[in-house]
């Protein structure tokens, strides 16, 4: 039987199917162009193509010459780290003291282990003020006496580092009813072909930053993968922020751009990726920084770089550096030297549409699949900051 309608017809009691819905016809989608750095690493360098799932490199450092103390030094042995960086008639300068030795044996903990074995540097006698822990020693060049026997040889040998690059897949289903069903706009599997990719864009943004490196060969059918993000991969300048005090300011990124420059191979010009936290600090920068006139019409500034005594800082926002994602305290200085995007041979990043065998024949699965990776040289070039409050 009909509902019987005795009062004026109203737009609440119009059956809401009924009703046209104003659409554009391309959808405003809430993300796109957000995942920084996930764009960064694909047009910095071009992508490295591999044929294994292991990627495989190696790393040339120069000789170190510091020593550090570990205890006091009273006679002629002085505890230090490594004392096996320090070789037979090298000269080390403790820089605290200002007092000079001269290396007694062909390798530092030889004679004693875990210090160097050292006369004065009038070529006899103890030390003449005792070292305390913490002194930084700096290893000299030889100084050789007329005559002498050329010193044992010494090197360094090369570092090895490796990663793996990882595949992923994900799925998007639909029927052929849905697919021919009138619809207002773009059409909704085009849009959730659409949305499906942005989404797959944040994951790999997240997973280049925060993955840890994995080879598993007992949870699947075969062995998984997983590729080093930038968190584990730096290791040298990770720097926790969170006893601080104050935002982020000019000496801070002085600090930070020198902790990240100290060798050579870094490029004058880093890329600062920050999260919302470090963002705030960064925008508040010209408040106290920069001069302004009275005719500007405008309030705030818009700063994109910062010049320091140890490089400029140009910087971008990654909103995968939020709240939302437990992330708004990072703060990244990547060197573009530094960081490669990876991809196994023959499978990039791209969609397969309509996968599905012919046993399936009412529903279209397309499939959003590829492999990526990270290599990052020289990781002391970058910095992964965090606890920027």
């Amino acid at each position: 039987m009909p509902t019987v309608q005795t009062a004026a017809v109203l737009t609440s009691t119009i059956a809401g199917q009924k009703i046209p819905v104003d659409m554009d016809n391309e959808i405003l989608f809430e993300e796109t162009g957000s995942y920084r750095f996930e764009y960064i690493t694909r047009k910095l360098r071009e992508m490295e193509i591999h044929e294994n799932t292991k990627v495989e490199w190696m790393e040339m450092a120069l000789y170190p010459c510091v020593l550090v103390c570990t205890a006091a030094g009273t006679t002629v042995t002085i505890p230090v780290d490594h004392p096996e960086y320090a070789h037979r008639d090298q000269l080390l300068f403790n820089t605290r003291t200002k007092e000079m030795y001269l290396m007694n044996e062909d390798i530092g903990g030889t004679g004693t282990a875990g210090s160097v074995t050292i006369i004065n540097h009038s070529g006899s006698g103890n030390l003449d003020t005792a070292t305390v822990a913490g002194d930084v020693i700096l290893v000299l060049p030889e100084a050789h006496s007329e005559s002498e026997a050329i010193p044992p040889a010494f090197s360094a040998k090369p570092d090895f580092f490796y990663t793996y690059i990882m595949q992923s897949d994900e799925t998007l289903k639909v029927s052929d009813l849905a697919q021919n069903t009138k619809e207002y706009g773009l059409k909704q599997y085009l849009i959730d072909r659409k949305q499906q990719w942005i989404y797959r864009k944040r994951g790999i943004n997240l997973s280049l930053l925060v993955n840890r490196q994995m080879r598993d060969a007992t949870s699947g059918a075969g062995r998984r993968h997983t590729s080093q993000g930038l968190e584990n991969a730096i290791e040298t300048n990770k720097i926790d922020c969170q006893f601080v005090q104050g935002a982020l300011n000019l000496v801070m990124l002085g600090n930070l751009m020198q902790s990240s420059t100290r060798k050579g191979a870094s490029s004058d010009t880093k890329i600062g990726i920050a999260g919302a936290n470090a963002m705030q600090s960064l925008a508040a920068l010209p408040m106290s920084q920069i001069l302004t006139s009275v005719s500007e019409t405008s309030w705030g500034k818009k700063l994109t770089s910062v010049r320091t005594p140890f490089g400029s800082l140009s910087f971008d926002h990654d909103k995968s550096l939020t709240d939302e994602f437990g992330l708004a305290d990072i703060f990244i200085i990547l060197d573009p030297k530094s960081p490669v995007r990876l991809q196994h041979s023959g499978l990039p990043e791209r969609m397969v549409m309509n996968v599905n065998g012919t046993t399936d024949f009412h529903n279209m699965t397309d499939l959003f699949t590829g492999t990526w990776g990270l290599k990052l040289g020289l990781e002391m070039l970058n910095a992964w900051v965090y606890g920027i409050r």
